[in-house]
């Protein structure tokens, strides 16, 4: 009895990360789809299923059924990092129905989807960063920004809060800058990566892409850009930089 109790216990501790590669979604959810070569609608919940069409990078799909969990898939985007995920009964602006991997997808709107694209010298409601004008597509900000402790040869350094529970800090200056967000605890680390390359690294080539205890990097061929991908404490990082 009691090694039947052990073992349920230890279901419901693994099960969610299993579950939820993206965070969790419920039936009447708007998802939007994060993979910038575009991700594949299928006739059924497997990947021979036929294919009915391909969904662009940015797609909103509504999810019509969440209940195809039984069948793991996953994708390998580098050497040694998967991204896992399950099955999901989508609807298309269009009308059309069909299954996608949900690994790819995300209650966060794509970098595309910024109100003047992704100049990075755009401002949207006083926004001053890239990262800033990105959270506030999701959410208001929460108070006015916090200024914190700069160290010699810095210019800036400062933290915003937002109503969604994710928050931005802001550090600039001689050497270069490091922006990071932390997000709600329903963001994954799966979603941090996605949103990453598309904020900081998505007209740069080269990039070199490793895993290591945990912690997800990319970096430029010329070094000068990197993005690191960690969660500390069941809080997701995501941490961009750039070296002057």
């Amino acid at each position: 009895m009691k090694a039947c109790l052990f073992s349920f216990l230890l279901a419901l501790c693994i099960l969610p990360s299993q579950i939820f590669a993206i965070g969790t979604y419920v039936v009447g959810d708007q998802l939007y789809v994060h993979a910038q070569s575009g991700l594949i609608l299928r006739e059924t919940a497997s990947p021979t299923g036929k294919k009915l069409n391909t969904l662009s990078y940015g797609t909103k799909l509504k999810v019509l059924s969440d209940g195809y969990r039984k069948t793991p898939h996953s994708v390998s985007p580098f050497e040694g990092y998967s991204i896992k995920g399950f099955w999901v009964k989508v609807s298309t602006p269009d009308g059309k129905e069909g299954f996608v991997f949900d690994g790819y997808l995300s209650k966060y709107k794509t970098v595309a989807m910024l109100p003047n694209g992704d100049d990075p010298n755009a401002k949207d409601n006083d926004a001053t960063t890239i990262q800033e004008r990105f959270l506030m597509m999701h959410a208001d900000r929460k108070g006015k920004r916090i200024e914190l402790e700069k160290g010699d040869g810095r210019y800036e350094h400062y933290r915003i809060l937002f109503t969604n529970n994710a928050d931005l800090e802001v550090n600039t200056g001689e050497g270069g800058s490091t922006y990071i967000i932390r997000f709600g605890k329903e963001t994954t680390v799966e979603e941090a990566y996605l949103i990453g390359k598309e904020l900081w690294l998505e007209d740069v080539e080269p990039v070199k892409s490793t895993i290591s205890k945990g912690i997800i990097t990319l970096t430029s061929g010329d070094e000068l850009w990197q993005v690191e991908v960690q969660n500390k404490g069941g809080i997701v990082h995501l941490s961009m930089s750039h070296a002057d």
